[in-house]
This record gives C-alpha cells, sequence and structure tokens, in this order.
C-alpha cells in the first residue's frame, strides 16, 4: 500500500531530475500572483475568499504582499530554469 509520502517523494526525485519543469511551474504561479497584485493596486480593491473585498489602504497592504510572494515565486522559478539548462 503507498502512502501519499511514499507518492510525494517520487514527485520531488522528478522534480530534482528535471529542475526546469519546477522553475516553469514556479514562474508560472509568481506571474499569477503577480497579477494579482498589480490587479489590486490599479483598482484598488483586493478580492477576498469569504466576505468583501479589500479596499483602501488595507487593498494596497494586500497588492503589495502580492507582489512581494509573487516576485520571490518568480525569481526562484528563473533560477531553477536557469540551472536546469546549463
Amino acid at each position: 500500500m503507498h502512502l501519499f509520502a511514499d507518492v510525494n517523494d517520487e514527485i520531488n526525485a522528478r522534480l530534482a531530475k528535471n529542475p526546469v519543469v519546477l522553475g516553469f511551474g514556479a514562474l508560472a504561479i509568481g506571474l499569477l500572483i503577480l497579477g494579482f497584485g498589480v490587479y489590486a493596486l490599479k483598482t484598488g480593491r483586493a478580492p477576498t475568499k469569504k466576505g468583501p473585498d479589500m479596499e483602501g489602504a488595507n487593498a494596497k497592504a494586500m497588492a503589495i504582499v502580492w507582489l512581494v510572494f509573487g516576485g520571490l515565486f518568480s525569481l526562484f522559478g528563473v533560477y531553477k530554469i536557469v540551472t536546469g539548462i546549463m
């Protein structure tokens, strides 16, 4: 019987052998999060999971958080792509 952790080990081994795939995945997630941040800055509204959207200073703060983490994900993705190619 395979545990979920065993399946995860197989995925991690596969991603370790193919860092470009990991890099493109991280880059895609990073660009998505960056898009949320740019949208929230432009409109002044940040969507939430439950309840009304954030507005004003709260939306700007959430946009900055999304921009920072989106940038970090994107940089990690580019790093993995470059190291995988070289």
